[in-house]
């Protein structure tokens, strides 16, 4: 029923690979957020996100020594995965994806949690849903990662421009390291960097690929932009 892709985290400070985020595909060809919704909808969210989260364990024999890969979850979710005390390979460093639309009621052990799976906490799509600064403050995340509808309408949009600076200075106020996803361009790229972000996504370095794609897709990211791919 699921399978998993993995999408690049680029280190724009060292201009390198950090890891991969692992999305969730369905084999009926529905979107992600279709699934998830009908679960949510059902009461059945938090069994439906334990399995992505096991399958992706399953799967993480792919990514190389030293990479990190992320999950996302919901508070409810990571909560009770914390309480399966599941075997995380330890080659690798594990983050979980805070989801944004997780309410807060709902998030408050999040960090402690992540923190007994010895996993890194991230506000994912930071400025969106329930996803704000008081979260941020709230959860002190290890990774702030910006919506990328935000990211991309920052030089176009006075309220974008102002919402991104004020996230940005949340998560540096607590010593969280920033994540952009939505890089498209070379000029986003170029964005990104001015804006002092530490990692970066999006289809301008590699769309979500299958495991199998891995090692041919790095090779090319590492002749287009020169960036290092440790372990390919």
């Amino acid at each position: 029923m699921m399978k998993f892709v993995f999408q690049p985290l680029i280190d724009l400070r060292h201009h390198a690979l950090a890891g991969f985020e692992a999305l969730a595909r369905f084999r009926d060809g529905r979107t992600p957020q279709a699934h998830f919704n009908e679960a949510r909808l059902a009461g059945s969210l938090v069994d439906l996100e334990l399995r992505a989260l096991d399958q992706i364990l399953a799967a993480s024999h792919a990514i190389p020594d030293g990479l990190l890969l992320t999950m996302n979850a919901s508070g409810p979710a990571i909560d009770a995965f914390a309480k399966q005390r599941p075997e995380l390979d330890p080659r690798l460093a594990w983050g979980l994806e805070l989801h944004e639309l997780s309410a807060p009621e709902l998030c408050g052990r999040a960090r402690i949690s992540a923190d007994e799976l010895g996993c890194l906490l991230l506000v994912d799509d930071a400025g969106i849903g329930y996803a704000t600064r008081e979260r941020i403050t709230q959860l002190k995340p290890h990774i702030v990662k910006l919506d990328r509808s935000l990211f991309v309408r920052y030089q176009s949009s006075p309220e974008a421009h102002e919402h991104v600076d004020l996230l940005l200075a949340a998560a540096r106020a607590i010593n969280a390291q920033t994540l952009v996803e939505g890089v498209e361009t070379a000029q986003h790229l170029a964005l990104a960097q001015d804006l002092g972000f530490d990692y970066a996504q999006g289809f301008y370095f590699s769309p979500g690929l299958d495991a199998q794609q891995l090692p041919e897709a790095m090779a090319g990211l590492r002749q287009r932009l020169g960036i290092d791919t440790p372990g390919f």
